[in-house]
């Protein structure tokens, strides 16, 4: 795979992020070093977890971070790759109740380096915002981190533009490092899509395209392929009425992106990427793939980009409310 320059930052990662929140639950903890290993194989260097993954299951908690770090032990790969994890997640009993004080977001962080047995994240996340708190109380905070050799960079997932603005406005002003990137839900048929039933998930919107579009700063979108909708769609008789993205504009944005990838002779999946990449900044898709057939397909669609007409249609059918620009 060639290499994405995270503007600002210095990190070269690949043009695919794996995220792992799988290992261990999704996928059987026997098979995690597999997947990992190739996508490394393949060039890939960039990976996403979060302190919180697998806290949802019975049993041992921390178990995404624990497998990873047990991944990175054994094969010794930690300066090839581009590491990511987040923080500042509620509990998963009490997901109502902010953890963003700047002791809970500290404990997230050294737990992570603990329980993936590093000394540094590369880009360490904070998982959700916190509008009871001023930008300044996270810009100084996770600065601290990065004066401590604790973080390189930092970025904010399920931030608003305008919260990303205030933070990146006031980290000038006081003359410190500002947000990196932008990790928010986004895929073709992320707007349409009926509500997630977990609080705090922040769709990318129009006035978060404007921002990247102004600032040039890097767009890591989490269920970039909708959770595998489209290809699932595609595989009739599935009942996916109940499906979070079966809505009528998704249903239409399906017949557009499988007539472009009939017409380009591609996988489904690669048109459902492209649609991130296809874009006039940085966007660096997160794939949860469970096998290593999906992940082989993933990697498949690396060199196919939409033009702004096929852009168009997907944007039209899918009513996004985003730009067709590229």
């Amino acid at each position: 795979m060639n290499r994405t320059q995270l503007p600002g930052t210095g990190l070269s990662v690949s043009p695919l992020c794996l995220g792992v929140m799988s290992l261990g639950t999704t996928i059987p903890e026997g098979d995690c070093f597999a997947l990992l290993d190739r996508f490394v194989a393949l060039g890939g260097n960039f990976l996403d977890t979060a302190r919180i993954y697998s806290d949802w299951e019975p049993g041992e908690k921390r178990r995404s971070e624990r497998i990873l770090g047990d991944w990175l032990q054994a094969r010794g790969h930690r300066v090839r790759l581009v590491l990511a994890t987040k923080g500042a997640h509620a509990f998963i009993e009490s997901l109502q109740t902010p953890r963003t004080s700047a002791a809970e977001i500290r404990d997230d962080l050294e737990g992570s380096l603990r329980t993936l047995r590093t000394d540094i994240i590369d880009l360490y996340w904070l998982h959700r915002d916190d509008v009871t708190r001023p930008v300044g109380h996270f810009v100084d905070l996770l600065n601290t981190f990065v004066r401590e050799g604790k973080i390189r960079t930092f970025g904010g997932s399920n931030w608003s533009a305008a919260r990303l603005r205030g933070a990146n406005d006031y980290a000038k002003k006081s003359g410190q490092q500002g947000f990196s990137a932008n990790q928010p839900l986004w895929c073709l048929g992320s707007a349409q899509a009926r509500p997630f039933p977990y609080p705090g998930l922040l769709k990318f919107d129009p006035a978060a395209y404007q921002f990247h579009r102004e600032t040039g700063l890097a767009v890591v979108p989490y269920t970039a392929q909708a959770k595998g909708f489209y290809t699932k769609l595609a595989r009739p008789p599935a009942d996916l009425t109940e499906n979070i993205f079966h809505t009528p504009p998704n249903v239409a944005a399906a017949a557009v992106a499988g007539g472009i990838a009939q017409q380009r002779g591609v996988n489904l999946s690669a048109i459902v990427l492209a649609y991130l990449w296809s874009r006039p900044f940085p966007v660096i898709p997160i794939v949860g793939c469970r096998t290593i057939a999906q992940l082989d397909d993933c990697v498949a669609a690396l060199s196919v980009r939409l033009t702004a007409a096929e852009l168009a249609a997907l944007e039209s059918a899918s009513q996004s409310g985003l730009p067709a620009e590229i």
